[in-house]
């Protein structure tokens, strides 16, 4: 479950541990008999209050700076009803922490704590969509880093903001820039112009993924590179001669490492790269190519694990045995791959691993240490699965 998500709940299991006696052992809203005789135990507490409570934990946290999301992202989010949240909203527009404005979103009036005051030391993840719409490594490592933070007197933010991922994002960076002035900043698919707009202003910042040409900041990547090399090395070893790919449309420098990875590794051997956007539609497009292909490629490597699900349906539907007549390599892992039969062969990455790399170089970056262009690659894991086989005698 999604990281907000798996706080709020965490933060329902404390308000309700705090409420219930020692002595209760039953979880009842009935009278239990008890010594002393006829203990009553306490009432459950309102969702709408625990949804109070933990909203106001998030805004104290800094979460929201200025604006709460909408009714209907909270509830979604928060896996409650619409009604609940007005009325947990409702709890804090009395408190004088939030109020409403017509057509626009709560916006946050209160006096909070300020973290800064405090002395507490923020980083920030800057992403272009919310967080619940990321790839589920990403809110691993994510949730992975706040708890390592957590630990050693850091506060990790999550901040949204589309417009600072366009052409010219320069105004958008200011603003942000503005309100988190002694924060370590850590960019989530950034493009190359915030980038270079990051380098250029010096600010403490770490590139989550790898950096464009001309960029020195320091980053943590999977070394997908080598990944894909293993891969094409382990179907040429199989026989392979004749290989697809489905790479995106929209390319990021470890995408472009990827390609340049697999290429080295099949090396003597045909590579079709088929470029696709991140829709059904546009991969079964691709496929269809495929099949309609008179030197049909032997073997298909996906970079999405998503990607790779759709092609073995729609190959089984089009009677394509996998791995009999196709083998398929994803060179990301998704947890719902170890459902799909046959499972595909994959790279799987540990979310750990990131943090702690992250973590170092935040908390390096702090004590005033100059890092330069570091570059930490983490080498992914190869999972066997059932899609990987020898190539079909013709």
């Amino acid at each position: 479950m999604a990281v907000l998500l798996f706080q709020f709940h965490r933060h329902r299991l404390k308000i309700r541990a705090a409420r219930v006696p020692q002595q209760s052992h039953v979880v009842s809203h009935f009278r239990i008999r008890m010594n002393p005789p006829f203990l009553t135990l306490p009432r459950r507490p309102s969702l709408p209050l625990e949804a109070a409570s933990f909203l106001r934990e998030q805004i104290v946290r800094g979460n929201w700076p200025r604006m709460l999301p909408g009714e209907m992202e909270l509830a979604r989010e928060l896996q409650v009803g619409r009604n609940t949240i007005r009325a947990a909203l409702a709890v804090l527009e009395k408190e004088g922490l939030v109020r409403t404005a017509s057509g626009r979103r709560r916006e946050v009036v209160g006096k909070v704590k300020n973290l800064r005051a405090k002395g507490k030391k923020i980083a920030v993840i800057l992403l272009p969509e919310p967080w619940h719409r990321l790839p589920t490594f990403s809110l691993q490592w994510v949730e992975a880093l706040r708890l390592r933070m957590q630990m050693i007197g850091w506060h990790l933010q999550l901040v949204v903001e589309p417009t600072a991922f366009g052409c010219a994002p320069t105004r958008a960076l200011e603003s942000l820039l503005s309100q988190h002035p002694s924060a370590v900043w850590l960019l989530y698919r950034s493009t190359v112009a915030m980038q270079r707009w990051f380098q250029k202003q010096q600010v403490m910042t770490v590139v989550a993924g790898s950096c464009y040409a001309g960029i020195t900041l320091p980053q943590v990547d999977t070394d997908f590179r080598a990944g894909c090399r293993h891969a094409a090395a382990r179907l040429l070893g199989l026989g392979h001669r004749s290989l697809a790919v489905l790479a995106p449309a929209v390319s990021f420098p470890g995408d472009d490492e990827s390609l340049l990875g697999f290429r080295e590794g099949a090396e003597g051997a045909s590579v079709q790269v088929l470029p696709v956007k991140d829709t059904k539609a546009s991969v079964i497009q691709a496929l269809q190519s495929i099949l309609r292909s008179r030197a049909r490629p032997t073997a298909l490597f996906t970079f999405e694990a998503r990607h790779a699900a759709t092609a073995l349906t729609f190959l089984a539907k089009h009677r394509v045995a996998v791995p009999e007549q196709m083998a398929l390599v994803s060179r990301n892992d998704e947890g719902f791959l170890t459902h799909l039969v046959p499972e595909p062969s994959r790279y799987e990455r540990r979310p750990d691993a990131f943090a702690k790399k992250f973590a170092h170089l935040v908390t390096t970056l702090s004590s005033g240490i100059p890092l330069g262009q570091t570059k930490h690659l983490i080498v992914p894991s190869f999972i066997r699965g059932e899609s990987l086989g020898r190539a079909p005698v013709p």
